[in-house]
């Protein structure tokens, strides 16, 4: 074997490193090229019938002036193809458009590989509201020096170039503060962590700073109050629980403020008359009690905790403590652990489905029963290569529910979680959809490509001479040599 030296590697190095970025940017702009291209052929609105106002695609200006209409439909062929999000391609395309049509400076430096065609797009991205003179400056500056920053950096740069010339900062502002909202999501981040939850907040900077506070208080009572000796991010995670439980965390605010023994609570005196003593003619406050922490909680505090509905799936051969459950989007958990989350908690249980003799039912609609079960089977929407959650998507009748073809058409094998989007794409034809005997969602997109669904994942459905040993079978015969 030929030893190859140091320079010789570092050359090769260079050279995929080069190969790669340029890769990147031509991907950028393909992206754009096949948005511009990719609309609903001539005559569908003839095919639809009535139904085309429903069912007919929406354009929109995604490049901003003069740049061309962009199909809605655009970016699910893009997410299909590329094995991404609908949002990201989304995200993707409306980037790429931009940047061909509204910042052609940089997309020619991206052409020529003088910057980096991801950072390019994210920059377009950004600027996109902005109009389009304002758009190019803050760009033009800020493309002189991006290279000397890391991701974060750059983009950090890029919002104060964007904040200088930005005509309508403040009202931008007011409307950002509208859009406040928080996620909560479990499972599905990490197969390793699936007993975990995850919490994502968009609030003001006011409230994320008094939030951190309250969670680093609740931390240091947890440690005082109650014991526990957890490393401080543990204790602030715990704390976030506390939080969610305000009648417990007045409770516990309490007994740290008025440095009551562990598992004492303070109670105010009552007068004659039943109430406490601290209305205004006694003026009455009891030692150590100050502003928030005055009071006393008198309700059992599992009537003031909130209610949840978890949909527990344990399979049928989940026996002992190697079995294995899912909660809602957890994936998998452990029997065992699964005892240990639910351990203190009030559980109502509510009857079992039952997946394998789930009967199917005549009516179009539904029932409640059947939407349960067609959401625990799929976990995620039927799309390929989506992790979408299936909770609040569209069930559609793979084959289309008619009246005249009799009972049962309702059932498990003819109905998946779809959303709205694709819902309109398939029942105008353009995404066809069919149920295999293995149960297995057979997709083909409006280009032609195709793709196997299952709830467990997707496979693209490629032509066997493109991948693995159909390959070199192929190789090979056109060589001459026996296929393998």
């Amino acid at each position: 074997m030929e030893m190859r030296t140091a320079r010789e590697l570092a050359d090769e190095l260079l050279m995929e490193d080069l190969a790669e970025r340029r890769a990147r940017a031509n991907k950028v702009v393909l992206v754009a090229e096949l948005a511009e291209h990719y609309i609903l052929p001539d005559g569908a609105e003839a095919n639809h019938g009535v139904m085309v106002d429903a069912l007919c695609e929406e354009v929109y200006p995604f490049g901003g002036p003069e740049a061309p209409n962009i199909s809605e439909f655009t970016a699910l062929e893009i997410a299909a193809l590329l094995r991404i999000s609908k949002a990201k391609a989304a995200v993707m395309i409306e980037g790429a458009v931009h940047l061909k049509w509204q910042l052609p400076a940089l997309f020619d430096k991206v052409r020529r590989l003088l910057i980096d065609a991801d950072r390019a797009v994210q920059a377009s991205y950004a600027v996109a509201h902005l109009p389009r003179e304002l758009a190019q400056v803050a760009i033009q500056r800020w493309s002189l020096t991006q290279e000397r920053y890391s991701w974060t950096g750059a983009f950090k740069k890029l919002d104060e170039l964007i904040a200088e010339v930005e005509p309508f900062r403040a009202e931008d502002e007011a409307m950002a503060l509208e859009q406040r909202k928080a996620k909560v999501s479990v499972g599905g981040k990490a197969a390793d962590f699936s007993a975990l939850g995850y919490v994502e907040a968009t609030v003001d900077v006011i409230d994320a700073k008094l939030f951190d506070a309250a969670l680093s208080q609740i931390a240091e009572l947890l440690k005082k109050v109650q014991g526990d000796e957890s490393a401080l991010d543990v204790r602030r995670a715990k704390a976030f629980g506390v939080l969610s439980r305000p009648a417990y965390a007045l409770a516990l605010i309490q007994q740290g403020a008025q440095n009551f023994p562990q598992g004492k609570l303070p109670v105010e005196p009552l007068g004659d008359d039943g109430l406490p003593l601290h209305g205004p003619a006694e003026r009455y406050l009891p030692a150590g009690c100050a502003g928030h922490v005055c009071g006393t909680i008198d309700v059992p505090l599992d009537r003031l905790l909130p209610k949840v509905n978890l949909d527990v799936v344990i399979e049928a051969d989940a026996v002992g403590s190697t079995g294995i459950a899912r909660i809602d989007d957890a994936v998998h958990i452990t029997v065992d652990t699964l005892g240990e989350v639910l351990d203190g908690k009030s559980v109502r249980l509510q009857p079992v489905i039952d997946l394998p003799r789930m009967p199917a039912e005549d009516q179009y609609r539904p029932s409640v029963a059947m939407r349960r079960a067609v959401l625990t089977r799929w976990r995620a929407e039927c799309f390929p290569f989506s992790n979408s959650r299936s909770i609040k998507k569209d069930l559609d009748h793979i084959l289309a529910w008619f009246k005249k073809r009799g009972p049962g058409q309702t059932n498990l094998d003819n109905l998946v979680p779809l959303p709205r989007k694709l819902h309109r794409a398939k029942t105008a034809g353009l995404w066809m959809l069919f149920m295999d005997e293995y149960g297995r969602a057979i997709w083909t997109s409006p280009l032609g490509f195709r793709y196997v669904v299952t709830p467990y994942g997707t496979e693209p459905l490629l032509s066997l001479s493109r991948y693995g040993r159909d390959y070199e079978r192929a190789r090979r015969s056109r060589a001459g040599a026996p296929a393998a």
